[in-house]
């Protein structure tokens, strides 16, 4: 409050009288400089309050600490278990996938399958080692693989009215010696 004592004095008249007017004006100008409005003030005590609130609900909370790390702790090794899981599962379906590619009987695919448990899924998804592995499963059981078809299946050539005959005759149209009838 010294800034207000220095301005009072610099207006006191030498009868010892204040212009108060004067005063007053330069006050209302350097009042911003040197204090805080009641508003301004309110709100950061409100501000202050609401933050020691946040801090003593934060320590309280804390006091459960150890009971929410063992929580954190359970939820990552479950995350892992299924990400090892789906990891499990994309290999399974990418050697399904592989083995009837290669024509593996059906009935067999699932008896296959731990043939293959050491190869590893790579980040691309596809099996490493895969092609020559399926090489010595082919070579070594190859009743478990169809054999290729040496030429793929043709579908019959079939005309209407069978197969006609050489030099035969094709029967007249009845529909269109009907129509002829009316006409």
């Amino acid at each position: 409050m010294d800034w207000i004592k220095s301005i009072l004095e610099k207006h006191t008249k030498e009868d010892g009288t204040v212009d108060v007017e004067a005063a007053n004006k330069e006050i209302d100008a350097e009042f911003p400089k040197n204090a805080v409005p009641k508003t301004d003030f309110n709100s950061k005590v409100e501000e202050l309050r609401t933050a020691n609130e946040t801090l003593t609900t934060l320590q309280n909370s804390n006091k459960d600490n150890e009971g929410l790390q063992s929580k954190i702790a359970e939820y990552e090794t479950e995350v892992q278990r299924l990400k090892s899981e789906q990891a499990e599962i994309t290999k399974s379906y990418a050697l399904k996938d592989a083995l009837t590619k290669e024509g593996a009987l059906p009935d067999y695919i699932d008896l296959l399958l731990p043939t293959f448990k050491d190869l590893e899924l790579g980040e691309d998804g596809s099996l490493q080692g895969l092609a020559e592995a399926l090489e010595g499963i082919k070579t070594s059981k190859p009743a478990l693989f169809q054999a290729a078809d040496p030429e793929p299946n043709k579908a019959p050539n079939i005309t209407l009215g069978g197969t006609p005959k050489a030099g035969a005759q094709t029967p007249p149209d009845a529909f269109a010696a009907a129509v002829q009838k009316f006409i």
